[in-house]
């Protein structure tokens, strides 16, 4: 009965909360009117500007490099600045891993096939190389031993468990173990009991 009494407080709070939850009129996204920006004109010229003072510096230094290329002095000067700049794609090149990475994986390849192979012609030559061996010795298959070995008293006298022996060597009363009463007995026993 509390748990309905609770519940329903509950929901008469709410009820009467309920009108103090409406937005006001002073929300502040209440009145948004969004405002459509299409160029800023003072930005486009300023990329301008700086779009024509790269590309004139581009073209002074091209100007600089074939200037510089038509003296003898300084020809010496651009084949070292292009060698170095040559130099780093080629220590890229010279990467070991990236040489040798397609013949380690070979190498690797050929380890595993021969141990693989050497593991299959093993055990090819272990498992059948017994069976016949054993059976040339002795001269008699598997059948003819199991036969042998149940025509002989002596094998089933062994196969004899501890717990057959154990057993065996209990007095008679000991080894017969008492049967367990169960409900129903003890009941009709004390049901004799009682009638006598």
């Amino acid at each position: 009965m509390k748990k309905h009494d609770l519940t329903k407080a509950i929901l008469t709070a709410l009820l009467l909360a309920s009108p103090l939850a409406k937005a006001d009129s002073e929300y502040p996204a209440a009145d948004f009117e969004p405002v459509i920006i299409t160029q800023d004109s003072a930005l486009i010229t300023e990329h301008e500007k700086t779009s024509e003072t790269r590309t004139a510096e581009a073209v002074k230094a091209v100007q600089a490099k074939e200037e510089s290329a038509s003296s003898p002095a300084s020809s010496a000067n651009v084949s070292s600045a292009d060698d170095s700049s040559s130099s780093e794609p080629a220590a890229k090149a010279e990467n070991p891993l990236t040489e040798n990475l397609p013949i380690g994986l070979i190498v690797l390849g050929l380890a595993g096939f021969v141990v693989w192979s050497s593991r299959q012609s093993g055990s090819k030559t272990q498992s059948a190389a017994p069976a016949p061996v054993a059976a040339a010795a002795s001269g008699e298959t598997g059948v003819a031993k199991y036969l042998k070995n149940i025509s002989e008293p002596t094998q089933t006298a062994a196969a004899e468990t501890g717990v057959a022996k154990y057993l065996k060597s209990l007095p008679e009363a000991a080894a017969k173990p008492a049967e367990p009463a169960t409900g129903v007995a003890k009941y009709l026993k004390k049901l004799e009991e009682t009638a006598k």
